[in-house]
């Protein structure tokens, strides 16, 4: 059968005010007049919506590992805590752990999860949150010491409402004394099923656990951010 041309419009119903409500409007196309669709994701990255925060010893550092708790996960030293302040949402989209050692034999154990009532302990360090867009001037209301990572275990247990991510590693043998050996040194954590997916409103904590005998290393965290009560469809 031969093509024929196409009149398709949708209403929109949404809060944002650069579209407008209960309007009729053409689909997004690309130049050469073919449909296009952006999934959730690239539209929300478009929209400079998507940030990561990253770093080992510093900020965005390249050969500087932090330190992380040593030995078993302690509920009140924290590798990685967020503080998603009042009027902000976020949706956390991907967690990577990357270890530059573990040490001895032991349990490289891995949680995040999410709660109430974390206070950070003393000499973390701060991570600025960067817009994956660099095209977009949209800022995080997580900047300014709202993530902090590698503090000392004098903070405030987090009370846990969600686990969000486990993962580990049970050490056999003393990796370092071992040359022979490969190990697995990178985790990630994905949002990629229902089940993963996690919307953070604050005020609300974030807390992430990397523990090692001797565990040193990088972790990144990317997120998508809304204003609260903002359309994020």
């Amino acid at each position: 059968m031969p093509e024929r041309d196409s009149d398709i419009r949708a209403l929109s119903v949404t809060s944002n005010p650069q579209v407008g409500e209960n309007l009729i409007r053409p689909p997004t196309m690309t130049r050469d007049g073919a449909l296009f669709s952006a999934d959730w994701y690239l539209k929300q990255l478009l929209r400079g919506r998507i940030f990561q925060v990253a770093g080992g010893a510093t900020d965005q550092g390249l050969t500087d590992p932090g330190t992380w708790a040593p030995g078993a996960i302690v509920a009140t030293e924290f590798d990685l805590l967020v503080n998603v302040p009042l009027n902000t949402t976020i949706i956390p989209l991907q967690w990577t752990i990357v270890y530059e050692s573990f040490s001895t034999t032991g349990l490289a154990e891995i949680v995040l999860n999410r709660g109430t009532g974390a206070v950070a302990g003393a000499n973390g360090v701060t991570l600025t949150p960067v817009n994956q867009n660099s095209g977009s001037s949209r800022t995080s209301s997580l900047a300014g010491g709202n993530v902090q990572v590698n503090m000392d275990a004098a903070g405030t247990a987090i009370t846990q409402v969600a686990e969000i991510y486990r993962g580990g590693l049970q050490l056999v043998e003393d990796i370092a004394a071992n040359d022979n050996a490969a190990w697995p040194n990178r985790f990630e954590w994905n949002a990629s099923a229902p089940g993963d997916l996690h919307i953070i409103q604050g005020a609300h904590f974030m807390a992430g656990f990397i523990g090692a005998t001797q565990g040193t290393g990088f972790q990144k965290l990317v997120y998508a951010e809304f204003e609260t009560g903002e359309d994020i469809g």
